[in-house]
Formats: structure tokens, C-alpha cells, sequence
């Protein structure tokens, strides 16, 4: 008799345990890049407000550094329960790349411990913050390896070499969806460490009684949304590669994904990318009016608004409104009425989709640029902004955390009923793919409990270890 978890079942405990691993790495990965960009920024402009955001968030950062560690090792221990058959072959398939991901798991820590603890004493001079920045870059080209390496075991599960068994090891790590994989969670990492940036900025902005803590964390907080939103903007054309690169490797897969049971994922996946752009751009507006004379740009938001409600509707609308490609039409209802009228049709294709996306994009870029020329028209009032924009920069993040897992369960689920796509069959009881209502469920639990680490990791941070450094 298999292994199970009660009450949740296995494959529930493995989709929380992995996912929130998967959210608290993405940030101590993503988050590094633009910390040493900062910190760069600051020795080079002189501002000390760069210095301070870098150091602020790498504080976050090593103390998430070892919530994600938690979560990985329960994930292991998941695996090695209920899922021990497909772990040990993946373990033997991939056994070189088992021993590297260890090796720069080890490297990374020493790295990330010494760019943390040498902060202050190379600080005391040129020379030596050059030292400590490069310690950053190092710290950061062990993350992306590690990200690599973990995708070479994702790719491989999703798209495995034909002939499987006498396929080399290189031939296993460079599979047909590894490269996409990277690029796209890549720049996820990026968007996700920005927004969670903006999250603390946010969370910070609300609880701070000095003036001048609010004027950075508004400061902060804006920083954080624009590399948030600036890597966005490109996750559209990743997902395009990505999706392409499966389709090539097996129309099924493609077919399953956009045209069948995954197909009303794609529609939530749309519905929560444009709440992520109305959101951007809504705080951006809400920016503007910090800035002296900025509120004469307002008039140009309803057009621009409107525009990007027209996109989201027309990404969202499905060409049709059936479970899967096999399912019937109730008893009682005709099947066209199901179906998108002809003269609508187009709105359920991929070319409409695309223009929609683009339109979407194009509106934030202008949104952005009315706020640089407001900007370069008025001083900018930092701290007085509407409180509004900090609840703003909560939904962000939480939109986004959400539709990370979302798409984490799309990427599980485009394997059907293997492990190994084509090669290792699932049959735990969980081998079916779950419905979108259950998914969702599992999802909004898993980022609430996200959010309310993160919390504690402010807290326990900021609040209850605050200290004058």
C-alpha cells in the first residue's frame, strides 16, 4: 500500500511543501541581482538611499535564507515518502547534477553569509566595497547555476530525449524546454524579488512614524514596483518561447495545455496578469500626484485605463466554454451556445491575444513615460503619497504570488498522467489532473501562508530585533 499524508493527502503535502520552497528561493535568488545593483548605484552616485535599500533587503534576504532551506529539506522528505519510486530514479538518472546542486548550495551559503557579515567592514573603503560587490556577483552567479541546475530536472521531467534510455547526460540536462525554462524563470525571479521589495517597502511606509523613513520607504517602495513591473513586461514574449518550445517537442502537450484540461488555467493565468498590470499602472497614477504639478496629467488616465480593461477582457475570453476537448454539452443546452458567436470568434484566438497583450504593455510603457515627464516638470514630494498606493503594493505581490503557483501547478500538470513525460508513468491515486477550482484553493492557502511568513520575517527583522546600525 502506498504511503499518503492524512486528511490532505500526498500529493497536496508535496504541491505546499515544494511550492512555498519555491517562492522564499525565488526571492533569495531574484532579490541579490538588484541588491548589488543598488549597492553599485550607491558607491557610484553617492546616494546614500541605494546603500540603504541594498543593505535593508539583504537583511530580508538572510533571514528568508533559511526558511527556504526548511522547506527544502521538507520537500525532500516528502519526495522520499509517498514519491520514493520516481525519486530514486531521478536521482540515478540525474545523479551528477544531484552532487553539483549540493556543492553550489554550499558555495552559496558561505557566499551569501560573507557578502551579509563583511557588509560593515569592507565598507570603510572603496577598495574594499569593490571587494564586496564583486562577493555579490559572485553570490548571484551561484543562484542563477542553482536555478539552471533545478531546471535541468524540471525540463526533464517535462521534456525528456526521445529515446530515453540511451540518452547521454548532457543530452538529459539540455532538453528541449531547458533554455525557455531558465529565461522565463529567470526574469520571474526578477519580477518576484522586485515585487516582494515593494511588499517590505509597503509594509514598512505603514508602521514607520518618522517622516523621513516614510520618504524612503515611498522611495523604496516605487523602486521595487519599477523593476517589478520592468521584468514583467517580458514574461509575456518567455512564455511564447516557452510554450512554443513544447509545442515543437510534442503537439499534445501544447494541445493539452491551451486547447483542453488546462485550457480555463490560461484564463485565470490572463485574469491575474491583467490585475497585475492594472495594479502597476494604478500605482503609478497614484505616484503622480506626489509630484508637483503631476496631477495635470490625470485627464489621460480613463483613456489609458480603458485600454487596458479592453486588453484584459479580450485575453480572458475563451474560444469556448468546455471543460476539455471530449466533454458534451448538458443535457438542455446546445453545443453553440458554448461556443463563441462567428462574429466573434476571433476574440478566442491567439492573434487577439497577442494584440491585447501588446496593447496591455504598450499603455504601461506610455503610463510610465507621462510619469517621467511629469517627473521632469516637478519635484517629487516623497512620503506623501496617498496611503492607497502602499495597499496597492500589497496586492501586487499577493496577485503575483498567486499566479506563480498557478502557473507551478500548469507546468506539473502539462505531464499528464507520468512523472517523466512519455517515459515514467504516475501511479500514486493522484495521477489525475486536478480541476482548476481545487488548484485554486490549494494555491490562495499556499500564499497566504507565504504572506504570513514573510510577515514574520518583517517582523522578527525589523520590529522585534530593531537595532540603530
Amino acid at each position: 500500500m502506498p504511503l499518503d499524508f492524512p486528511l490532505i493527502g500526498a500529493r497536496t503535502a508535496i504541491w505546499l511543501v515544494a511550492q512555498l520552497h519555491l517562492f522564499f528561493a525565488a526571492f533569495v535568488l531574484g532579490a541579490p541581482i538588484f541588491i548589488v545593483v543598488s549597492e553599485w548605484l550607491g558607491l557610484r552616485t553617492g546616494d546614500p538611499r541605494y546603500e540603504r535599500l541594498a543593505k535593508e533587503t539583504m537583511k530580508v534576504v538572510a533571514i528568508a535564507y533559511s526558511l527556504t532551506a526548511i522547506f527544502g529539506v521538507l520537500f525532500a522528505f516528502v519526495l522520499m515518502g509517498p514519491y520514493q519510486p520516481i525519486t530514486n530514479y531521478l536521482f540515478k538518472a540525474l545523479y551528477p547534477v544531484w552532487v553539483a546542486y549540493g556543492a553550489f548550495i554550499l558555495l552559496e551559503t558561505v557566499c551569501m553569509y560573507l557578502y551579509w557579515y563583511t557588509w560593515a567592514p569592507l565598507n570603510r573603503s572603496r577598495a574594499g566595497k569593490w571587494t564586496h560587490i564583486g562577493i555579490g556577483i559572485l553570490l548571484n552567479l551561484l543562484g542563477t547555476l542553482l536555478l539552471m541546475l533545478m531546471n535541468a530536472v524540471t525540463g526533464f521531467m517535462n521534456t525528456p530525449p526521445k529515446v530515453i534510455e540511451s540518452a547521454s547526460l548532457w543530452a538529459m540536462i539540455d532538453n528541449a524546454s531547458w533554455w525557455p525554462l531558465n529565461l522565463h524563470r529567470f526574469l520571474g525571479n526578477v519580477t518576484f524579488g522586485g515585487f516582494v521589495v515593494a511588499l517590505f517597502a509597503a509594509f514598512m511606509f505603514l508602521t514607520s512614524r518618522k517622516d523621513e523613513d516614510r520618504a524612503f520607504y515611498d522611495w523604496m517602495g516605487y523602486i521595487g514596483n519599477l523593476i517589478g513591473v520592468g521584468a514583467l513586461i517580458t514574461m509575456p514574449l518567455a512564455g511564447y518561447i516557452l510554450s512554443k518550445e513544447l509545442f515543437v517537442y510534442d503537439a499534445q502537450l501544447a494541445t493539452f495545455m491551451m486547447a483542453d484540461k488546462l485550457s480555463g488555467y490560461f484564463v485565470m493565468q490572463g485574469l491575474l496578469v491583467v490585475l497585475l498590470f492594472l495594479g502597476a499602472n494604478f500605482y503609478m497614477w497614484l505616484s503622480m500626484q506626489r509630484i508637483e504639478g503631476g496631477a495635470r496629467f490625470a485627464p489621460h488616465m480613463k483613456a489609458i485605463f480603458g485600454v487596458l480593461l479592453a486588453g484584459g477582457i479580450v485575453w480572458v475570453v475563451p474560444q469556448n466554454f468546455f471543460p476539455d476537448l471530449l466533454a458534451k454539452a448538458p443535457a438542455g443546452v446546445s453545443e453553440q451556445a458554448l461556443i463563441l458567436p462567428e462574429r466573434f470568434a476571433f476574440l478566442g484566438l491567439m492573434v487577439a491575444k497577442a494584440l491585447a497583450v501588446t496593447a496591455i504593455i504598450i499603455m504601461t510603457f506610455v503610463t510610465y513615460l507621462l510619469y517621467r515627464r511629469a517627473r521632469a516638470t516637478g519635484a517629487i514630494q516623497w512620503g506623501r503619497i496617498d496611503p492607497m498606493a502602499q495597499y496597492v503594493l500589497i496586492f501586487i505581490p499577493a496577485v503575483a504570488i498567486y499566479l506563480m503557483g498557478l502557473m507551478g501547478a500548469i507546468r506539473s500538470f502539462t505531464r499528464m498522467d507520468y512523472h517523466v513525460y512519455g517515459a515514467v508513468k504516475d501511479v500514486t491515486p493522484y495521477w489525475y489532473t486536478a480541476t482548476l477550482g481545487h488548484s485554486s484553493i490549494v494555491v490562495a492557502i499556499i500564499t497566504l501562508l507565504f504572506f504570513m511568513l514573510v510577515a514574520f520575517v518583517f517582523w522578527i527583522g525589523f520590529v522585534l530585533g530593531k537595532v540603530d546600525d
